[in-house]
């Protein structure tokens, strides 16, 4: 199983609060895993690499016809 963060490790990380992490979680720009509703969140390493590094997205797009 890959390596994660909690909120706090990845604020520590990013340089900024933990409020602005749960902002960007439930704003959709940080995607987390939760075990269970209400678990603490935990953020992937590739997730946080990605973030960080500022990784382009493997987003696959449709060419136009």
């Amino acid at each position: 199983m890959s390596n994660t963060y909690s909120v706090k490790q990845f604020a520590r990380e990013a340089q900024v609060s933990t409020q602005t992490v749960y902002r960007w979680i439930y704003g959709g720009t940080v995607k987390t895993i939760q075990i269970v509703p209400g678990s603490p969140h935990r953020i992937p390493e590739s997730e946080v690499r990605r973030l960080l590094t500022f990784e382009p997205t493997t987003e696959q797009t449709v060419p136009e016809a």
